[in-house]
């Protein structure tokens, strides 16, 4: 075997070992708790034909299990820190199914990564780990700002939905990120509890037309429309807008910082070319707080006849790019 053919055998083997774990979800009859979706006919495709969203590729496949091996790993140094700590704590429960009833029963249902209970405290607080992609984590300082990104909102909701059900005050979610891991102090404040209680109504909705076999209406929102798993697929809505559907969630991450920075990054720019218009030739200076220094260096200029430059200029139908991006 030549080193290109391991190689390529290591790869093959990679992705059918990926592929093996690879289960066609079943139709069920409760919402799960990580499965809030701003559209409530997404919510009814989840419950109903499970089956019929678009597969995962291998290198999403491998991300989640990154994912939830990190999750894991996670978990199981909180578990040791916990028997160390002064006082100490202990997580229980770990996996503890649980259940959140509606008008006619049960509607939404889930599992709990666990419960935090420090030593001689009556009370437990659930607990959530979340391995999210580093550039989303960044960006979350607080529990509420799980809110404000699409990839992870679901596990805001979930956590809601853990506090809910066990009527604890407060919880955690432990976010995985490079160095030390993010904390966040979850409570049950006035709008955490109306967002677990238009949770509840959504999931109450899906049940109902899944049990009747009707659909709701599509969701008026075009970027919700063309990241659904169902969507061109078992959902046909009448999208007007054109192009490629782009489901990167690293993607999306990039693109919502660039669109947060562009105008303070403008701003740099202006300021970059005023300072250097103002100070060119200063080759020494003080300014403030700040120490100027410059220098001249020499600078090679390539003058042609304009017959010459015409004759060696060669047009690329392709050979500048521009981009407009637009938040929809």
């Amino acid at each position: 075997m030549t080193a290109a053919e391991g190689q390529a055998l290591i790869e093959r083997s990679w992705v059918a070992w990926l592929e093996k774990d690879r289960r066609a979800s079943k139709p069920h009859a409760t919402v799960w708790a990580s499965s809030w979706r701003a559209c409530d006919r997404r919510m009814v495709y989840d419950l109903v034909v499970p089956d019929q969203q678009l597969p995962f590729d291998a290198d999403t496949l491998a991300r989640f299990q990154r994912g939830n091996d990190r999750e894991s790993d996670l978990f199981q140094h909180l578990v040791h820190i916990g028997k160390t700590s002064t006082p100490t704590f202990a997580i229980e429960g770990q996996q503890q199914r649980f259940e959140v009833k509606g008008r006619d029963g049960v509607v939404i249902t889930g599992r709990v990564d666990g419960f935090l209970r420090f030593k001689d405290e009556k009370q437990r607080a659930p607990i959530e780990c979340k391995a999210w992609h580093p550039n989303v984590v960044e960006r979350i300082a607080t529990f509420e700002d799980v809110f404000e990104n699409v990839w992870t909102r679901g596990g805001g909701y979930q956590l809601l939905a853990y506090l809910f059900d066990s009527g604890e005050p407060y919880g955690f979610m432990l976010l995985d990120r490079s160095g030390l891991p993010r904390l966040l102090l979850v409570e049950m404040s006035g709008d955490h509890w109306r967002r677990m209680e238009a949770f509840l109504a959504k999931a109450e909705r899906a049940v109902e037309h899944a049990k009747a076999g009707t659909l709701p209406d599509y969701i008026d929102d075009q970027a919700e429309c063309k990241r659904c798993p169902f969507y061109g697929h078992v959902c046909q809505p009448p999208l007007q807008a054109k192009g490629a559907v782009l489901t990167d969630p690293e993607l999306e991450a990039a693109l919502e910082e660039w669109w947060a920075l562009r105008e303070s990054g403008k701003r740099w720019r202006d300021l970059d070319e005023q300072v250097k218009k103002q100070l060119r030739g200063v080759e020494a200076a003080v300014a403030g707080h700040f120490s100027i220094s410059g220098k001249w260096g020499t600078q090679a200029k390539l003058t042609l006849p304009p017959e010459i430059r015409k004759q060696f200029t060669i047009s690329d139908p392709k050979g500048r790019f521009t981009l407009e991006v637009e938040r929809l």
